[in-house]
């Protein structure tokens, strides 16, 4: 049975379990609380925010006015309007038709574990048992499991809290697991987004994420930087024995790359003949994004690589060292 349309200033259900842990994004120390047909309001400051179908605004001032500002930009918009045409009513996203997907080309990219259910990345899932707790910084308009609480900048299809990866609406210590894929390439501060998913995570926690190293542009909104391997090693060097790998091999990176300089040379005008051309070069070429399946194990492959994923594990906090009694030495 379909779950029943949430109240307009009621929480979905998936939040429910979490009311009691949604932290102020405007003062960082107050408890926002649910207040009965007014939305919700922070505990220490005042502060005051929406819920949108269930979905609650958490947003600081200073982040609803940066982000006006980046959907506003060209990439920006290109945004939101495919986000949004996944859902075409709510709770529905619209089925891709057997024909376009027929007519689709392939993709040149090959991705070692795109839904991450194989390898190390699976562990994010149940290292807890069935009530694994999982936090999907950027997540939306697809999830990769059913009990996951997903964030991003608007309310779209299978968006749960909207928020500001840079100051996490959760209190410290929440969830069990952290995931954020292509997402800190997207930010302005990754360094500071990286310490909030730690602070939100519980101690033995895991998080998983994946950069770009050889990749093109894409603004979601906007687009600022790449990764080397020690790059992300040190970025992600708060979290115990972490473990990097390639996330999308050599082949691909060329491949990829390969196709956004043939789209180059292609004339705008006739408007099809881009597509078709583009459609040529995938359908030429895209069997050979299966070498990287060798290759991603390759000592040297993280020197042309598309991009890597990092997994690690919260350390325990240190042990508090209590003080003895006072000795004398006379």
């Amino acid at each position: 049975m379909a779950d029943e349309a949430p109240p307009p200033f009621g929480l979905s259900h998936r939040l429910k379990a979490l009311e009691a842990r949604l932290r102020c994004p405007e003062c960082g120390k107050g408890r926002v609380v649910h207040v009965a047909g007014a939305g919700l309001s922070c505990s220490a400051c005042g502060a005051r925010f929406g819920i949108r179908a269930g979905v609650p605004l958490l947003l600081s001032e200073r982040s609803r006015r940066e982000l006006r500002s980046d959907l506003q930009t060209a990439t920006g918009v290109q945004m939101v309007a495919e986000y949004q045409a996944v859902e075409p009513s709510p709770g529905k996203p619209r089925p891709t038709s057997g024909w376009r997907r027929l007519l689709r080309p392939p993709d040149v990219m090959y991705h070692t574990n795109p839904g991450m259910r194989r390898g190390a990345a699976r562990r994010i899932f149940d290292h807890r048992g069935p009530g694994t707790l999982i936090l999907n910084v950027g997540g939306g308009p697809t999830r990769y499991s059913a009990e996951e609480i997903t964030l991003n900048l608007e309310p779209f299809h299978n968006v749960d809290v909207v928020g500001d990866a840079h100051e996490l609406p959760f209190l410290d210590d929440t969830f069990d697991s952290v995931v954020c894929n292509a997402v800190l390439e997207h930010v302005g501060q990754p360094e500071r987004v990286v310490a909030e998913m730690l602070r939100v995570l519980r101690p033995g926690g895991l998080l998983y994420a994946e950069v770009p190293f050889i990749f093109f542009f894409h603004g979601y909104p906007s687009d600022y930087r790449r990764y080397t391997r020690e790059g992300v090693r040190r970025m992600f060097a708060g979290l115990a024995e972490p473990e990097i790998g390639v996330a999308i091999g050599p082949v691909s990176a060329l491949l990829q790359s390969a196709n956004m300089v043939v789209a180059m040379l292609v004339p705008n005008r006739p408007a099809p003949l881009r597509r078709i051309v583009n459609g040529g070069f995938r359908c030429l070429t895209f069997a050979f994004k299966y070498l990287d399946k060798l290759l991603v194990r390759h000592e040297r492959a993280h020197l042309v690589a598309g991009g890597f994923w990092v997994l690690g594990r919260k350390p325990d906090p240190e042990p508090e060292v209590v003080p003895g009694p006072a000795t004398s030495t006379r």
